[in-house]
Parts: C-alpha cells; structure tokens; sequence
C-alpha cells in the first residue's frame, strides 16, 4: 500500500539540478566532517581524556557501526514518512551528539555518543542516494551520484585542514562544536530549501514481515550482491586508512596535527579528481569501463604503497601518495557500483540503499577494530589492507561482474 504525497515530483534541470546536488552534497558532508575533521585531534583527545590513540580511533569503528546499523533503518523510514523529515530529524541528531561528544568527560562517553553520531552520519550517504534514486535511473543516476560525490570530496579536502588546525591551535572539544554549527546550518538549509522527491510514501515500509521480505529479495537479487560486494570490497581500503593513518602518521611518523591535515585533503582532493572524471566521462565511456579501470587503478595504489612500507620507506608521502592513489580509483569504483546496486529497485530505493549502506559499513568498521587491534610502528598494516582490498574489488569485478554484464 502507498500514499500519494500532495507534492507532485518534477525532475529538476539547470539551476535547480544544480542546487539539488549542491544541497545533497553538504548533506554527505556528515561523513568527512564527523570522522576526516576528527583524524588529526586523535592525539590530542587522548591526551585530554587520559587514554590512548588507539582507543580514541575505536571510536571511529564506533561511528561505522552506528553508520552501518542507521542506514538499516533510515532507508525504510523515509519510503514511509519521505525523504524531508528524516533528513531534519538526522541533522538534528547529528547537531545534538556533536555537542555531547564535545562535552564528553570520559572516553566511554566519547564512544557512546560517537555511537549515536554514526547513527545520524548515515542518513548523508542513504537519503543522498534516495533521493537521486527517485529522480534518476542508470547512467543519469550515475552522473548525479558522482557530482554529489564532487561536492562532498571538496568537503573532505577542507575539514582535514580545518580539523588539523583546530587540534593545532584550539582545545579538543572545537571539533565537536565545528560539527554542531555544521549540523545546524545544512538542518536550516534543508527546512526552507529542499522540496520532497518521493511520489508515494509506502504505509508497509516500516512492518516487520513487510522489512524482512524486501531485505531478503534485497539481498537474494543477484544484481545487488554483486555491486555491493565490489563496493564493500573497495570501501574497505578506505577504512582502514581512515582508521590506520592518525596511528602512522602522526604517532609512528611524528607529523604535527596541521600536517596532517593537509597531507589528508591531497588523499581526498584525488577523490574529488576521479568523481569529477567520472561524472565528465560516464556518458562517454559508460559504468562499467569507469568501474574496470577504477579497480585497477586500486590495486596499483597498493601494490606501490606494501612495496614502500617493506622496505620501510617512512616519508609521510610514501604512504599519502599511494593511498591517493587507490583512493583515486576507489572514487570511479564506489559511485558506480553504488547507482547500479539501486537500478533494479526503484519502488524500494530507500530499503535498498539503507540495506547496501548497511553491508558496506560493516565490513569497514570490521576492518577497523581489526586494525586498532595492532601497534603500528610501520605502514605495513595499512599497506597490506589496501592492497587486498584493491585485489578483491578487481577480483570481484572482473570474475564475477563482468561475465555476468555480457550474458544476455
């Protein structure tokens, strides 16, 4: 059963396509904010809740798994209320936890309330990827997946600096409160600048028989279990540098927290380069070329990267070049695989999304308490992570996609 909404949707072009994807993008600008900005104050919250790095950064597989278990949830609200009112209710959220999380005076309060964050973090990716499910199909999807993917990539490169600097010069908590005011302001944007896209709200989404049915022909179709296993496969790499990176750089190579941060945005400003190539040439070369090229582009990222930390290279930018490197082709990867996980699903984009969003999280937050689990004295750790998640994203690519995509 559905419910027509009072709004008739349009699908917008020119002016109004634009802001659309600009607003979807601050609105994926949840993540890079609450985990990028945070990265390079990991020492320094240590520090002041009298704990170690390490445990600080578990609190990042903290934000993964209440990420991986919001997107379970958000995806089925929203076919039911529509997109409008749980993106302000998350906002909120996020907003709310930010200044818990700031007034923490524990590192088990931390990890709670970066818990509750991560929850809310969640609804940037799956209501980004609703939404453009709603207006778009195939290569269109793409194209507007990866343009919000440029937008929030240009996020990624200013709250490593900005976050670095705030460590640099400001007590910890700032970071917190830079969330706070960031939350607020998208939360304003979007109560007096976003209109609904959903046609029909779905009064079943939220019945447990009703979930339970639609996550298991979810999961059973084989088009999604493809694309999310190769988008889970090359996320994975991008966890582990996200987790491993604070530990190696500013620990076992003694780089400052500005440093840090500006060595973070080339990593990130090679995402914004490859989700700009992609949402320029998809039309041209179509997904599947981006996706071919983008895995391998993966692996030689890692294979450069293990080759400099066994034979213990340590250069900051011998493992921040590399790393770019994979996380170059992880941005033609991951928006593809992404919009062509959705394509069959466009009665139940939100289940689907917050189910796909849901696989992926959890793999990299694996990945993460797997690596916090580590000392890291050398780059070999996080070398060996990305190389095998370079090699599994093209393994599943090129076994099992690609056979399949030329069955007729």
């Amino acid at each position: 059963m559905a419910e027509k909404i009072t709004q008739e949707k349009s699908i917008p072009g020119g002016k109004a396509l634009l802001f659309l994807t600009i607003i979807l993008g601050l609105l994926n600008m949840l993540g890079p904010i609450g985990i990028d900005m945070f990265l390079a104050g990991v020492p320094n919250i240590a520090e002041g809740l009298g704990t170690t790095p390490n445990r600080v950064i578990a609190s990042i597989s903290m934000v993964m798994l209440g990420n991986a278990f919001g997107q379970l949830i958000l995806g089925p609200l929203s076919d039911r209320f529509g997109r409008k009112p749980i993106i302000l209710l998350t906002l909120f959220i996020f907003a709310g936890s930010a200044l818990a999380s700031g007034l923490s005076p524990s590192i088990e309060y931390l990890i709670f309330w970066r818990f509750i964050q991560g929850l809310a973090i969640s609804s940037g990716r799956i209501l980004a990827a609703a939404v453009a499910r709603d207006l778009f199909d195939r290569e269109q999807l793409g194209k507007m997946m990866a343009d919000i993917l440029f937008v929030t990539a240009m996020a990624a490169i200013m709250f490593p600096i900005i976050g670095g600097q705030i460590a640099q010069h400001l007590p910890w908590q700032w970071l917190f409160l830079a969330m706070t005011f960031f939350g607020a302001a998208v939360f304003l944007i979007f109560v007096f600048f976003y209109q609904e896209t959903i046609e029909q709200r779905n009064l079943k989404a939220l019945r447990p028989s009703y979930l339970l049915v639609n996550w298991l022909a979810t999961i059973r179709h084989p088009v999604f279990v493809r694309y999310v296993l190769c988008s889970s496969c090359s996320m994975a790499g991008f966890g582990a540098f996200l987790g491993t990176s604070p530990t190696v750089l500013r620990g076992a190579f003694g780089v400052s927290a500005v440093t840090y941060g500006f060595l973070f945005s080339i990593v990130a400003g090679f995402f914004l380069i490859a989700t700009f190539i992609g949402g320029r040439f998809i039309l041209v070369i179509g997904q599947q070329r981006l996706i071919a090229i983008g895995s391998l582009i993966m692996v030689v990222g890692g294979i450069v990267l293990t080759a400099l930390a066994i034979i213990d290279v340590r250069q900051p930018l011998a493992v921040i070049l590399p790393s770019a490197v994979f996380v170059l082709g992880l941005g033609l990867v991951f928006p593809q695989t992404n919009a062509l996980a959705l394509q069959p699903f466009s009665q139940s984009a939100g289940t689907a999304a917050s189910l796909m969003g849901f696989i992926t999280n959890l793999v990299s937050a694996g990945v993460v308490v797997l690596l916090a689990a580590m000392t890291h004295t050398t780059a070999i750790n996080l070398a060996v992570a990305i190389l095998l998640s370079g090699v599994l994203s093209s393994l599943t690519y090129f076994v099992i996609i690609r056979p399949a995509e030329k069955t007729p």
